[in-house]
């Protein structure tokens, strides 16, 4: 059986236009990232999916290390304060890694196997604590040392759950619903049905908005202590959303579609902007400093300000569909993988870094360690090291 995915990227390599001129990059100077209490500890980073690191990433691509894992390396690595790598595969084992050797300090094993290409990413709590979304139905709360501390049961498969400051977790499953959890005692504060089938890891703005996405709508969630409530969903009918939101500093929220354009809306739900582009199963990364990276059927990264829905800059074409979501280090050096099996780094400006064939296509959200390292996960159960 051909998922709706595969079905979507067969129909545009058959069918696509050619791709908009390269646009000369006009990327600022101000910072990409605000810091955390650890190097990269959750999906894209952060709770708004920011995307970008405080520190430099690799300028050569030096294979530091290779780790085989026990199944397609899908979901997202991240990294906690002590730069030990969390890495899991559909197999469903976490992994606590040594950043220097890929060797382990620890495993998990959930028991449940599963996730297909939907990239999932663990979050490290400021306290060390680990909370490991499993291909299950399962969210299960690690110890530093891997001791299982609680668990909690979804409808569905739970993505990304992310926290601004750990005194609260926000997460989505595959069902659509949202959730509030008490990150100490397991607890489910409150949960709401957004109505649909999800895809989407939720971002926060850490003031009580949410955002999910469900089929091809848009739904910001208001936390309200003890309840959650829809505050509006909006769905531009142009495809349906198989990636997650983006949140920018500003308040604008982005929806990428499998349709032909990027949209973008204000935090009261009002329209803000659209931007063509083709079909993307790539999540944007939107930067502390206003800028949206997001990956295409093209095998390029497209750059919109956030403020405008303005294109910034086109790196590539690459050798291969990007799917991955993108990362950003300080300098506003680019770096993501592609369904070629490639990984790729670019310089601010527009320059190839570096192009590491790393064996399989790459659908996981790749993460920077405190040192430089990118971590990128691969389809055939590889996760490689770029130092």
């Amino acid at each position: 059986m051909i998922s709706l995915r595969h079905f979507a990227a067969l129909t545009l390599v058959a069918g696509c236009a050619a791709a908009p001129a390269d646009t000369a990059p006009r990327i600022p100077s101000t910072a990409p990232a605000v810091a955390s209490w650890a190097p990269w500890p959750s999906a894209l980073h952060d709770a708004r999916h920011g995307g970008a690191s405080t520190g430099d990433g690799p300028r050569e691509g030096v294979v530091r290390w290779r780790r085989s894992l026990e199944g397609a390396v899908t979901p997202g690595p991240v990294v906690g304060a002590d730069g030990t790598v969390y890495a899991s595969s559909n197999g469903g084992v976490l992994h606590a890694l040594d950043p220097a050797t890929g060797v382990d300090r620890w495993t998990y094993d959930s028991g449940a196997t599963g996730g297909g290409d939907l990239s999932v990413s663990p979050l490290v709590l400021p306290g060390g604590v680990v909370l490991f979304p499993t291909p299950g139905h399962e969210v299960v709360a690690l110890s530093p040392d891997g001791v299982r501390l609680w668990s909690v049961r979804l409808d569905g498969s739970p993505t990304s759950p992310v926290t601004v400051d750990g005194t609260r977790v926000y997460l989505g499953d595959t069902t659509g619903t949202v959730a509030a959890l008490d990150p100490v005692s397991g607890g489910l504060l409150w949960t709401v049905d957004a109505g649909g089938v999800s895809y989407a890891s939720v971002v926060t703005d850490g003031s009580g908005r949410v955002y999910t996405t469900v089929d091809s709508e848009l739904v910001a969630v208001d936390d309200r202590g003890a309840d959650g409530v829809i505050a509006w969903r909006r769905g531009p009918g142009d495809g349906i959303t198989e990636v997650s939101p983006g949140l920018a500093a500003d308040g604008t929220v982005l929806l990428g579609t499998n349709g032909d354009h990027e949209w973008a809306y204000r935090p009261d739900g009002s329209f803000a902007w659209r931007a063509p582009r083709f079909i993307t199963y790539s999540s944007p990364s939107v930067t502390a400093d206003g800028l949206a990276y997001l990956g295409d059927h093209a095998g390029r990264i497209l750059v919109f300000d956030t403020a405008t829905g303005e294109r910034r800059a086109v790196y590539g074409p690459a050798g291969g569909l990007v799917w991955t979501s993108v990362v950003v280090d300080r300098a506003h050096r680019v770096y993501f993988g592609g369904q070629d099996g490639h990984v790729y780094g670019y310089e601010p400006l527009g320059a190839r870094l570096f192009d590491v064939e790393v064996g399989g296509p790459v659908d996981s959200y790749p993460a920077l360690t405190a040192d430089g390292v990118l971590l990128v996960g691969s389809r055939d159960g590889v996760l490689t090291a770029i130092a």
